[in-house]
């Protein structure tokens, strides 16, 4: 009843819309799609899209600590942390370091990570993906605190299949970021960022005139700004050639999008929103190093407390989970300046919803 009613006012403005202009009247018009794109996309967007910018440069952290004469030891990958062995101690590391920028080393590093998403219930369906070209410089100095800055250019491009829309979004970054080397085993990071983009979307609404079946294109642009900052406590215990990391993280992150018209049938005005996120994360990573290089295999548990749900007013609602575990696996190499990494990460226990990511990391010492 409520859509039949919806659709009816809609038919009703559209035919007093313009002296001139032909009479339409919208048919089947369901409830999800008189929404626009980012109505939904939003919910599952923001904390994904900051997540791989915080991991690349929590890899850039741990990649500075590396002692001399012994193996070099990181915590490498565009997601998720880990560690090498470090047989070495704080002041073999401070010699390494000395010789190679008098006891304040510095680097330069590039990132690059491409995330896809997809909403597989039907009322809010759409798949698509994020991209992320980071490039960042950071100093370490008496060998325990890192300074550093980065920044990027991020795409994203989403088909919103609920409203038979498209959503392309891109923008900029900035992200400043520090950590305290408190020993061997603990670290503590502070990663902060502030990025501005713009968004293009349409969308199709079925219609009818003098009898001919067609749809009415709807279209809008607006500009949002997206800020965040991430926070982690880090442990790294080794045995041999196998290292153990466990870590527990906070990540807030807001977005504030303007106001915007859509164009192609009545002018629609929608307001401003404001989105926050809220997620706690608790990070287990196992590695087994031999020579340069390690592979590893890591399980994060995410939980949103201020998960903002997808309601409709009637019919099957979505699942609106906000726990999920996002599970990564890789290979890190270790050579003289240098640290590669690669990395593969896919989303589950979470219904509805499917992530799957892949990540590169080259840092290189100056």
């Amino acid at each position: 009843m409520l859509q039949k009613t919806l659709g009816r006012i809609l038919g009703l403005a559209l035919l007093l819309y313009g002296s001139t202009a032909l009479a339409f009247t919208l048919i089947g018009v369901t409830e999800e799609e008189l929404n626009p794109g980012n109505t939904v996309t939003d919910t599952f967007t923001l904390t994904t899209q900051v997540q791989p910018i915080a991991g690349a440069i929590r890899s850039q952290i741990f990649g500075l600590r590396r002692p001399g004469g012994s193996r070099q030891v990181t915590q490498v990958g565009g997601m998720q942390l880990a560690a090498n062995d470090r047989s070495g101690t704080s002041s073999d590391a401070s010699a390494a370091w000395g010789a190679n920028g008098g006891g304040n080393p510095q680097s330069l590093w590039i990132s690059s990570t491409i995330d896809s998403l997809e909403n597989t219930f039907s009322r809010t369906a759409f798949y698509g993906a994020t991209q992320n070209v980071i490039v960042g410089y950071d100093v370490t100095r008496s060998a325990k605190y890192v300074f550093g800055l980065s920044g990027g250019y991020e795409a994203s491009n989403f088909v919103t299949q609920f409203n038979t829309g498209n959503e392309k979004t891109g923008g900029y970054n900035l992200n400043p970021y520090a950590a305290w080397l408190m020993s061997d085993s603990w670290t503590l990071d502070l990663i902060a960022g502030y990025g501005k983009f713009k968004t293009n979307q349409t969308r199709a609404l079925g219609s009818g005139a003098a009898g001919n079946f067609g749809t009415i294109a709807v279209d809008s642009d607006f500009s949002s700004k997206r800020a965040f900052a991430s926070s982690n406590l880090t442990n790294t215990a080794n045995s041999g050639s196998w290292k153990l990391t466990s870590s527990l993280g906070y990540l807030w992150s807001k977005r504030d999008q303007a106001a915007y018209t859509e164009n192609g049938f009545t002018g629609a005005d929608v307001p401003e929103l404001k989105q926050t996120s809220k997620q706690w994360n608790l990070l287990e990573e196992i590695a087994y190093g031999r020579g340069e290089s390690e592979t590893f295999f890591g399980a994060r548990y995410e939980d949103i407390r201020n998960y903002e749900k997808i309601e409709f007013t009637s019919g099957e609602q979505p699942a609106n989970d906000p726990t999920s575990v996002l599970l990564t696996a890789g290979w890190r190499y270790f050579g003289k300046g240098l640290t590669a990494s690669f990395v593969f990460s896919g989303r589950v226990k979470q219904e509805q919803v499917k992530e799957h990511g892949f990540a590169m990391v080259l840092r290189m010492d100056i």
